[in-house]
């Protein structure tokens, strides 16, 4: 590494506040010569406090630049300054725009080429929704996530619990390219919980933040994160979102930046659903499908998007085409449901169900429906998402 990229990564580090960074390179032209700045000089031409000031210069040492390379190297962390050729030309272009980005995984975009995602499409799609989502929402976001996988299409989110998590659990079961940005520094999973997604994120897509190793996830930085999420995608959807909720600033993000918002709609007795419903009101465009969004964006972009057919096969999907999705990629011949089984399948389709509630709405017996439930999980069309709870895995085998 140069010294004109260490300085340009140590200003990423140091200070985290991007208005900040602006106004000192105004004032000193690159981060080089804000590195050599006396701290007077610092706090007199860039209006900066006395503790920024204090940081920087105590930064500037041999021991803190050897502690921060071992810890880049440590965990395969890429830096990009904007200027570089590299950094993604998609978040140029919004207001804003970060200054430098750091990033673990492979890189989602190629050669800089305007940030194209390093996949078989062009496009990218972001999924948003609460933190505190219902099973319901979490195997919508999983739905979604798996659709724009199978059809190569990589799926941005912010790895927080909820709906950005079953969003990328959803893109790597379809062997897809998940796309994660951070609200804290690289290097570390936000929440710890998701310690195990996050790696498997950077296996097999991209974990990206504006800020280093070792900064806190304050409560500030996720507004900001919301807007790269936003200017990664071509379209955003939105899967359950309260009244108030930091996913409505995504949403804001996504309308300046000129993006397309698709909401999947949701009951109106959930308090998950106000934001939703709120935002289909104002004129989002309602989805049940991600065939429906890929669709709309291919007629808005006139960038092809494939999916597989049951033979394994790549087709092309237009506005005017078929939009179902299939999940598998060898053919396989269709088995019949027997008849208790096909009346929980469909009473699971409509959403996920407790045990408790299947009893009340099928009129089964406990004994009738135990044993429709285990033929469905046998055969791998039904899933247990929690104690009690199940819901449809939709394979298209089966005769329904």
């Amino acid at each position: 590494m140069s010294c004109e990229e260490y300085h340009a990564m140590w200003l990423c580090c140091v200070v985290t506040d991007n208005d900040i960074k602006r106004r000192m390179l105004s004032a000193f032209g690159t981060p080089g010569a804000i590195y050599e700045a006396p701290g007077e000089e610092l706090q007199s031409k860039a209006n900066l406090d006395e503790t920024l000031v204090k940081r920087l210069v105590s930064t500037r040492t041999a021991e803190y630049c050897d502690r921060l390379l071992q810890r880049i190297e440590r965990d395969a962390i890429t830096f990009l300054w904007h200027e570089d050729e590299g950094f993604p030309k998609r978040l140029k272009e919004i207001r804003d725009a970060p200054l430098g980005l750091f990033a673990q995984g492979r890189l989602p975009w190629k050669n800089g080429a305007g940030g194209v995602p390093a996949s078989r499409s062009e496009l990218a799609v972001a999924i948003v929704g609460t933190r505190q989502s219902s099973p319901y929402g979490n195997f919508v976001a999983r739905q979604f996530g798996q659709g724009f996988a199978d059809a190569g299409i990589p799926v941005v989110s912010g790895l927080a619990m909820g709906i950005d998590a079953a969003s990328h659990q959803g893109c790597l079961a379809g062997d897809g390219f998940p796309v994660a940005v951070l609200g804290s520094g690289i290097g570390a999973a936000y929440p710890r919980n998701n310690t195990l997604l996050f790696r498997n994120v950077i296996d097999r897509g991209c974990v990206i933040s504006e800020y280093g190793p070792g900064v806190p996830a304050l409560a500030h930085h996720f507004p900001h994160r919301n807007r790269l999420i936003a200017g990664l995608a071509d379209g955003v959807v939105v899967v359950e979102a309260q009244a108030k909720s930091g996913t409505l600033i995504t949403v804001d993000r996504a309308l300046e930046q000129g993006k397309s918002v698709y909401v999947v709609p949701g009951r109106v007795t959930d308090k998950n659903s106000i934001g939703c419903n709120q935002l289909i009101r104002e004129g989002a465009q309602l989805v049940t499908d991600p065939g429906e969004v890929m669709a709309d964006l291919a007629a808005q972009s006139g960038v092809p998007i494939f999916t597989r057919n049951e033979d394994g096969c790549l087709r092309f999907l237009t506005i005017d085409g078929e939009t179902e999705l299939r999940n598998t990629h060898n053919k396989k011949e269709k088995k019949p449901l027997a008849s208790n089984e096909k009346i929980v399948y469909a009473f699971l389709r409509l959403s996920p169900k407790h045990f408790d509630q299947l009893i009340w709405e099928s009129g089964l017996t406990p004994s009738e429906l135990t044993n429709a439930l285990y033929s469905l999980e046998r055969e791998g069309l039904v899933e247990r998402i929690s104690p009690g709870c199940f819901s449809v895995r939709d394979t298209g085998l089966y005769d329904r």
